[in-house]
């Protein structure tokens, strides 16, 4: 049995509580390893998804403070939700993108909603492309689209998330550009292999 593990992880622990003062709410305190034992998953399991929460929200402060406090992370088995109302839709896509950078993310579930912002007929048209878009991937069998984030914003689909190889992502593109109503398709998609 290695007896080093266990002191290592409080010494983490302890290193996070403290860091907590710095950057304000980025970790829920020492709770979440005690909680971990307790949890399917074990402590290294919890303690990856603590990790690769805290990862997340020290790059939403770095990015912005304001993006920081009105973004809620959650994450179970690698699987990040994003909850909070965001002002603009560049804080929007400022933050699903940089939950899909942090490394050991398999999926982010987009949950943000907009405080105040565009007008309902354009909001509705973004959100019609981008179930139009989900449902176009959802149901091609050569594309797992479940590893895929899509934002539209006045006519342009942002694509963010893991492809397994050039071949999906290429066949995401050529959906997404035509998709009606589409004028722009950009791509923050990372190939599987740079991900493994």
């Amino acid at each position: 049995m290695d007896y080093n593990k266990p002191l290592l992880l409080i010494g983490i622990a302890t290193c996070a509580i403290s860091l907590s003062a710095c950057v304000p709410t980025v970790i829920g305190g020492g709770a979440a390893v005690g909680v971990a034992a307790t949890k399917e998953k074990g402590v290294t399991g919890a303690w990856t998804d603590t990790k690769l929460s805290t990862a997340i929200k020290l790059a939403l402060y770095k990015k912005d403070p304001e993006l920081h406090r009105v973004i809620n992370v959650n994450v179970q088995n690698g699987e990040v939700m994003l909850t909070g109302a965001v002002p603009n839709e560049q804080m929007h896509i400022d933050a699903v993108k940089i939950a899909w950078e942090q490394e050991g993310v398999k999926r982010v579930i987009d949950n943000i909603g907009r405080a105040g912002g565009a007008s309902i007929g354009t909001y509705t048209k973004d959100t019609w492309i981008t179930t139009q878009l989900k449902s176009t991937l959802m149901f091609d069998s050569e594309i797992k689209s479940r590893n895929y984030s899509i934002k539209t914003v006045s006519g342009q689909v942002y694509l963010m998330g893991i492809a397994q190889d050039e071949t999906e992502l290429e066949k995401v593109i050529n959906y997404a550009r035509n998709t009606d109503g589409v004028t722009k398709v950009i791509s923050y998609v990372r190939m599987k292999d740079e991900v493994d």
